[in-house]
């Protein structure tokens, strides 16, 4: 009886030896996957702080760009001092310029410049008369 008894006991052992062996293929396929997922974390982590930089630089190119557009507003802001503009469409922010009409039409229409916008026509002496 002993003998069935030992004999039972190996058998049980070498079942739990191979069912530990399958757990333990699965714990190194489960721990390898763990790795992968680590390393696919921490280059995304990396990639994460380039982009993170490269957003702060282009900030930084954002502020030098509108800084720099200030300072061609302001320089660009030049009021031409012979050109007249249009008493309908000006307004005290935004003169609105009259472009000089063609010398052929300036007898016919009986004005040198026309607002673009609303058609006006006058004479540069008439403008010196208004004002």
């Amino acid at each position: 009886m002993g003998t069935i008894k030992d004999l039972v006991d190996l058998t049980t052992q070498l079942a739990n030896s191979v069912h530990d062996r399958k757990i333990a293929s699965e714990l190194n396929a489960i721990q390898s996957l763990i790795l992968q997922l680590q390393s696919e974390q921490a280059s995304l982590h990396e990639a994460n702080i380039e982009l993170r930089e490269e957003r702060l630089s282009l900030k930084e190119q954002i502020q030098e760009l509108g800084a720099e557009i200030e300072e061609l507003k302001s320089a660009s802001i030049s009021v031409p001092s012979d050109v007249p503009t249009c008493p309908n469409c000006s307004t005290v922010a935004k003169p609105f310029y009259m472009r000089p009409v063609a010398s052929d039409f300036v007898d016919i229409l009986n004005a040198t410049h026309e607002c673009p916008k609303c058609k006006y026509n006058i004479k540069i002496g008439e403008l010196d008369e208004i004002s």
